[in-house]
C-alpha cells in the first residue's frame, strides 16, 4: 500500500465516554487480535470503523478473494443483492481492476454459475459466447494487476479461454492452480496449456473426453516443481462403464521425454481407465507419499471387471516411501496392494458415497452430506489405483444377507491381517468403514500391534462395549476417538437385517428430557439396560451423555492425551479435568465417600456449562452409569484400583483412585458382596480428600471437527 499517514496513529476509539481505549494497545497487538478475524463481513466492517483498523483490516479482507456468480437473481429479504450496481461477482472484480487492492490478493477463487444464453447458436456457427469472452478479458485484467498472486482458482462452469491462461504464465509466484472444465457437449476451442514453471499444486475437474477439454500434456510435462497433482474425471464414464479415458494422451510428453513426475501427493477421483505398461514412467514411485483414489460407489458391477482387473497389485520393484492410503473402495485386489508394502503412517477408508450419505455417522451440515456449497463439488465420484492396483470393489455378488455378511467379513480380516503385519508398528491415524463392527478380540489385536495411534475411527459390535475401555486405555498417543454406528445389524441365524434408526429418528429429543430427576434416572437406566446399538445410546440428551462420558474420560493416567471423543452424529471436546463431590441420587441423600467424608452438591454457579439446561439451568444431576460396561462386582480387598487390573498409580495425593464399575473382570466365585449400590454402576476416580475427578467437556460441531483427519478426510472430495 502507499506510505502511511502518520496522522492516523493519532485515532482514539473508545467503547464508551471514559471507558478502556482500544488504540492504548500496542498497534502489533492490535494487528495480532485483527489476524483472527476471518469472517468476510467482519473485515469489511473493521475497515470502515477508523483510519487504523481499516489499514489492518484490508490485506486480510483481501488477502483470499472468493468471487461466487448466480445465474439467478438473489435477494435477501425484499431487496436484490447489488440493487443500484451490479451483481456482487463482477463488482469484485471491478473493484480489483480499478482500485489499488490487487497487489494485496494472494489467493482468488472464482466460482458458481455463469449464463450463457443461446450458447447452442454460438456453438453452430463457432463462436464463443460475448459474455463468455467478456468475462475471460475482466479476470485476465486482474490478473494482470494481482502480481503477489500464488492460488488461482476457475470453478464457473464456463470454459477457461487462452486469454486467462497466457496471464497467469506470467505470474512470478503462482504455485497452486485450479481449473474445472465445463460439462457442456457443445463445440469448444481447446487450447494447449502452457507450462508454469514455479507451479506446486494443480487440480483438474470433470475431466470428459467428450466434452472438449483442454491439452495439459505440456502443463505437465515443464511444471518440474510439481508437488501435489489431483485429477477427477466425470462420473458419466463409471456410469455407462465407457473407458474413453487414455492416460496416455495426459503424460505422453513426460513418458516420451523419460522425465517422471516427481510427486509427493496424487489425488485421482473417479478415474475409470485401462492401464499401459508405459504408464508406469509417467510417476516417480519412490517420491509418492500421500496417494487418494476414490470411486464413489458402493460397488461396483461385474462389467466394470475387464477395466479394473489390468491394473497391477503388485508395487514397483523401486521402494516405496507411501506414507498415506485413503479410498473407499474395499476389493480383495485392494487389500492386495497394501500388503505388498510397509510403513503407513494413515490410512483411511471413506464411508460416505456420491449417492449415499452416512447419517449415522456424520457431523456435517446437511446430515453427511458435506457441507453446502454453491457450486457442485468438483466430484462425486473417485478413481482406482494409478500404481497402487486400488481399482475396483469386489467383484462378489451376494445374493441374501448372510452371504452378505460373510463376504464383508472375509474382506475386513484380509485387511485388518494387513494392516497389523504390515504396517502396525508406523500406523498413527486409522479410520476404518463403520460397516465393519469389530470384535473385542479384533480391537485387542489392532490396538496390540497400532501402539502409536493418534486418531482411531471404528465400529464395534455392541457387545462388546464393556470391553472397548480396557483396550483404548492402551493406546498411550491417543488424541482422537470417534466410535462409529454400523449401518445394519445382521442376524446370521436368520438372514433378517435390523437397519439402525432413521436421521430424523435419532436426532430427536430422548424421552428423559425435561421429566424429574427419578423418572429421568429410571428411563436412563433402562435405556441403557435394554440398549441393543450404539445408536439408542446416542440418542440420549446431550446434558446426560456429556455427564456420563465425564466420569469415564477421568482418569488422567489413562485419558490426559484425549483431546476429542465422537460417538456416532455426535462429538465432545474434552478440557481438564477438576474434582467434584460424588453425584447424589435423586431423592436429595447424598452418597457418601469411601472414606467416610461428606462434601455438599455442586451449586450452579459450579456446575459446568456442558451440564446447565436450555435456560441457563443447571442439569438434572444423575446417579452416574457407565456408557461403556454394565454393572460389574468391586475387586477384592487389597487388589489395587485401576481400571485395567494391571498398570500402577502414581503415588501422589492427586492421583485419582477408582471405584468399581469400569472394566473390571468378573473373577470366578466373586460375588457382588463388595460393591456400594449407592455408586452407581462406576467409574469414580477418587481423590484422597472423598471427591471424585471429572472433565469439563463441550459439544463441537463441524467447525472444530473439521481439523481433525478422522471426520475431515471421510468425505468424497480430494
Amino acid at each position: 500500500m502507499a506510505t502511511v499517514n502518520q496522522n492516523m496513529f493519532g485515532a482514539s476509539i473508545t467503547e464508551r465516554p471514559g471507558g478502556a481505549q482500544l488504540m492504548a494497545l500496542p498497534l502489533n497487538l492490535i494487528a495480532e487480535i485483527v489476524s483472527h478475524v476471518h469472517d468476510a463481513g467482519d473485515l469489511a466492517r473493521l475497515c470502515r470503523t477508523c483510519r487504523v483498523l481499516n489499514y489492518m483490516a484490508l490485506p486480510q479482507l483481501y488477502r483470499n478473494l472468493t468471487l461466487t456468480s448466480y445465474d439467478k437473481i438473489r435477494y435477501r429479504g425484499e431487496q436484490p443483492e447489488g440493487i443500484g450496481s451490479a451483481s456482487p461477482f463482477t463488482m469484485g472484480l471491478n473493484a480489483v481492476i480499478t482500485r489499488s487492492y490487487a497487489t494485496l490478493v494472494r489467493s482468488m477463487t472464482l466460482r458458481g454459475e455463469w449464463k450463457e444464453p443461446e450458447l447452442e447458436e454460438y456453438a453452430r456457427v463457432g463462436r464463443v459466447p460475448d459474455s463468455s469472452m467478456l468475462l475471460n478479458i475482466a479476470a485476465r485484467a486482474a490478473i494482470d494487476r494481482m502480481t503477489n498472486l500464488e492460488s488461482f482458482h476457475w470453478e464457473l462452469n464456463t470454459k477457461m479461454l487462452d486469454t486467462v491462461f497466457t496471464g497467469l504464465v506470467q505470474l512470478p509466484k503462482l504455485t497452486s492452480l485450479t481449473i474445472r472444465f465445463p460439462s457442456s457437449r457443445h463445440p469448444q476451442p481447446t487450447f494447449v496449456i502452457p507450462g508454469m514453471p514455479h507451479l506446486r499444486c494443480l487440480k483438474i475437474t470433470d475431466i470428459d473426453p467428450l466434452c472438449y477439454p483442454d491439452d495439459i500434456a505440456t502443463l505437465l510435462w515443464k511444471s518440474r516443481k510439481l508437488r501435489e497433482l489431483k485429477m477427477h474425471w466425470s462420473p458419466r464414464m463409471r456410469d455407462a462403464q465407457e473407458p474413453s479415458v487414455s492416460l496416455h494422451d495426459y503424460f505422453r510428453k513426460l513418458i516420451s521425454s523419460k522425465q517422471s513426475l516427481a510427486v509427493k501427493k496424487m489425488s485421482f477421483q473417479n478415474l475409470y481407465a485401462f492401464h499401459t505398461e508405459d504408464f508406469n514412467f509417467a510417476f516417480d514411485p519412490t517420491t509418492v507419499e500421500d496417494v487418494t483414489f476414490l470411486t464413489g460407489v458402493e460397488g461396483s458391477s461385474l462389467g466394470n471387471t475387464f477395466v479394473e482387473n489390468s491394473w497391477p497389485t503388485v508395487p514397483p520393484r523401486a521402494k516405496l516411501r507411501m506414507k498415506s492410503v485413503r479410498m473407499d473402495a474395499v476389493s480383495k485386489r485392494n487389500a492386495e496392494f497394501i500388503g505388498n508394502f510397509n510403513g503407513l503412517e494413515r490410512l483411511y477408508f471413506v464411508n460416505v458415497t456420491a449417492d449415499s450419505t452416512d447419517p449415522l455417522n456424520s457431523p456435517r451440515p446437511g446430515a453427511g452430506g458435506g457441507s453446502a456449497a454453491l457450486t457442485p463439488p468438483g466430484s462425486e465420484h473417485q478413481s482406482t489405483g494409478v500404481q497402487s492396483g486400488t481399482t475396483a470393489n469386489s467383484p462378489i455378488t451376494a445374493t441374501s444377507p448372510v452371504s452378505q455378511l460373510t463376504a464383508t467379513a472375509s474382506m475386513r480380516d484380509i485387511y485388518l491381517s494387513h494392516i497389523t503385519t504390515n504396517h502396525g508398528a508406523t500406523l498413527r491415524h486409522l479410520l476404518l468403514p463403520s460397516k465393519w463392527p469389530l470384535s473385542i478380540g479384533m480391537v485387542a489385536r489392532l490396538v496390540h500391534s497400532c501402539p502409536n495411534l493418534e486418531q482411531l475411527a471404528l465400529a464395534t459390535e455392541f457387545a462388546s462395549m464393556d470391553s472397548l475401555g480396557l483396550l483404548i486405555p492402551f493406546l498411550r498417543k491417543l488424541k482422537a476417538l470417534r466410535l462409529l454406528i454400523p449401518p445394519s445389524t445382521v442376524t446370521p441365524s436368520t438372514g433378517q437385517s435390523q437397519p439402525g434408526p432413521t436421521n430424523t429418528a435419532v436426532r430427536t429429543s430422548h424421552p428423559a428430557q425435561g421429566k424429574p430427576a427419578s423418572e429421568s434416572s429410571k428411563i436412563v437406566e433402562s435405556t441403557l439396560a435394554n440398549a441393543k446399538t450404539l445408536a439408542e445410546i446416542v440418542e440420549l440428551d446431550d446434558a446426560i451423555l456429556s455427564e456420563m462420558i465425564s466420569y469415564e474420560l477421568a482418569d488422567k493416567n489413562v485419558y490426559g492425551n484425549v483431546k476429542i471423543m465422537g460417538m456416532g452424529w455426535k462429538a465432545w471436546e474434552l478440557r481438564d479435568f477438576y474434582k467434584a463431590p460424588l453425584p447424589s441420587e435423586p431423592n436429595g441423600v447424598s452418597q457418601s465417600p469411601i472414606n467416610g467424608d461428606t462434601e455438599p452438591a455442586e451449586t450452579a454457579s459450579d456446575s459446568p456449562a456442558h451440564l446447565q439446561g436450555p435456560n441457563g439451568s443447571p442439569a438434572t444431576k444423575l446417579p452416574h452409569t457407565s456408557i461403556w460396561s454394565y454393572p460389574s462386582p468391586a475387586p477384592r480387598p487389597g487388589l489395587p484400583l485401576s481400571s485395567l487390573g494391571k498398570r500402577t498409580r502414581e503415588d501422589d495425593t492427586d492421583s485419582p483412585r477408582r471405584t468399581p464399575g469400569f472394566g473390571d473382570r468378573r473373577e470366578e466365585n466373586e460375588d457382588d458382596s463388595h460393591r456400594d449400590p449407592a455408586l452407581g454402576c462406576g467409574p469414580h476416580h477418587m481423590t484422597n480428600d472423598g471427591r471424585v475427578w471429572r472433565r469439563r467437556m463441550r459439544r463441537v460441531g463441524w467447525e472444530a471437527l473439521k481439523h481433525w483427519e478422522i471426520w475431515g478426510l471421510d468425505a468424497q472430495e480430494i
